[in-house]
């Protein structure tokens, strides 16, 4: 009899995890995973005891400190790519004589 196989949506379903940290486990080493074609498409997938054993119950905690660093991480990398567009732009016109709009789509 084989074992369960779960995809990274499984994963995130089951074990209450961002897709993040599914993919920070399967970076690190920690998280097995196999390629098996799906409707023509190469997908991960994971036994059901890898996963339990990447992700243990008891391990719920430090999987949420882990998610609060990676958030912490991505906002302060939009913080600083948003300092770099103000300046980029404050180059381009120093007077701050620009304002942001949305482009139109015109229909044909």
């Amino acid at each position: 009899m084989s074992e369960t196989r779960l995809r990274v949506s499984d994963i995130v379903e089951r074990f209450l995890v961002s897709r993040k940290t599914v993919y920070n486990a399967i970076n690190s080493g920690r998280l097995k995973y196999q390629l098996d074609t799906i409707n023509n498409r190469q997908v991960r997938v994971f036994t059901e005891s890898d996963v339990l054993n990447a992700f243990p119950r008891g391990g719920a905690v430090t999987t949420t400190m882990e998610e609060v660093q990676a958030l912490k991480e991505e906002v302060a990398a939009l913080k600083f790519a948003l300092a770099e567009l103000q300046k980029a732009m404050e180059s381009m016109d120093p007077a701050g004589q620009y304002e942001m709009t949305r482009i139109r789509q015109t229909q044909k």
